[in-house]
């Protein structure tokens, strides 16, 4: 904004002028109290929207910013701000902030939004993400009048296999198999994020909690569950009763221990990234890349590792499977149904219920002989 556009009156406010496209003049005056700064933000944000409604070439990312400060400042909550500022840095700005709004198209949308589903990302962080697109359009639409179409309206996205955060397992619970478990952490060894894995298997923790573990939550006896690390950073525990300690197994205390050795006092975080915060989108890397390397080939060529036939495919699980398995494994081995629910942080006994309801073989066979003494 040129400087020679503010003036400052007798009673110590301050004047803008400026000329909307149509050649009219505007003249607006400070409020009482307020700062030069305030002022300035607030006839920046008048002239653009002036130009919005009339119809000049405008960016996403203009849009974005004209949305955030007129709507989401006065109408929305810090939080609601925070997260989807995040989510529009990180997934939406490099890929159409520079675009006017006529050029994004329900394709562009569509393609972006199933790569991220590709990556794992769970279906509220999609759903988010595809906020940060239709918000600000439907704002721009119903509030400043602006002759556009949503590229999101109408979008349908299909269904695809990723690591989830829900809670209530489908009917069909994955349970990963001994032979398919150990031949992910062989191939796990490879990664830094060997032992993360390791205390997913050991405790059916979420991902997010486990990858939320600091040093200081490991104690004499137990493990401290306190907070959680998603794909848009440090988040708030699912619910309540995700607040918990989990007992230390000796092979669960051996895992944590180890890695705290690993980690030295270079972090206060269990398993950091290079950054030294831990980084969601780097360990679902390596957890594909551990799960993809589990495929055994044919090799042969001049140097013989050609890829010639798959003999055996990659394991086909999700991280939040760690999870699945645990339980169902617990549910096994007969632990009670109060202390299932207790270990796994679930606020519902009910979606711990669908554990031992998920009938398994040992299940069946525990049974058959239960039967045959009671006769």
């Amino acid at each position: 904004m040129p400087k020679n556009r503010i003036h400052t009156i007798g009673d110590g406010r301050y004047t803008y002028s400026y000329t909307d496209v149509n050649g009219k003049r505007h003249t607006r005056k400070s409020r009482k109290g307020e700062s030069k700064r305030e002022f300035v933000r607030r006839c920046e944000v008048a002239e653009k929207s002036s130009s919005l409604t009339s119809g000049i070439a405008v960016t996403f990312a203009e849009l974005y910013e004209l949305w955030e400060q007129q709507h989401q400042d006065m109408f929305c909550s810090r939080g609601d701000k925070r997260s989807t500022r995040q989510s529009y840095d990180k997934y939406i700005h490099q890929a159409f902030g520079h675009l006017n709004l006529h050029e994004i198209k329900r394709a562009d949308v569509y393609r972006l939004l199933t790569k991220c589903q590709k990556k794992g990302l769970a279906s509220s962080t999609v759903a988010k993400i595809r906020g940060c697109i239709s918000r600000p359009y439907n704002w721009a639409i119903n509030t400043l009048g602006y002759d556009i179409t949503c590229p999101t309206a109408g979008l349908r996205l299909r269904s695809v296999d990723r690591s989830s955060e829900d809670d209530d397992p489908s009917s069909e619970i994955t349970v990963i198999s001994s032979e398919d478990m150990a031949r992910f952490m062989e191939a796990a060894k490879a990664t830094k994020y060997y032992n993360l894995f390791r205390v997913m298997q050991l405790t059916g923790l979420r991902p997010s909690e486990a990858i939320g573990l600091k040093v200081r939550d490991i104690k004499k006896d137990r493990l401290e569950i306190r907070q959680g690390i998603t794909a848009y950073g440090l988040s708030r525990l699912k619910s309540k009763a995700a607040r918990r300690d989990i007992p230390l197994s000796p092979a669960l205390a051996a895992v944590l221990h180890a890695q705290r050795r690993q980690v030295g006092i270079t972090s206060p975080w269990l398993f950091p990234s290079a950054t030294g915060e831990p980084a969601f989108d780097a360990i679902l890397s390596a957890f594909k890349r551990s799960r993809k390397q589990t495929a055994v080939w044919k090799r042969g060529g001049r140097n013989g590792l050609k890829k010639l036939e798959l003999i055996q495919p990659a394991v086909n699980f999700s991280m939040y499977d760690f999870r699945h398995t645990f339980a169902t494994r617990m549910a096994e081995a007969g632990m009670p149904l109060k202390t299932l629910q207790y270990i796994m942080g679930h606020s519902d006994i009910s979606i711990t219920m669908k554990y031992y309801v998920g009938i398994t073989d040992a299940m069946l066979d525990q049974a058959a002989e239960i039967m045959e003494k009671a006769q």
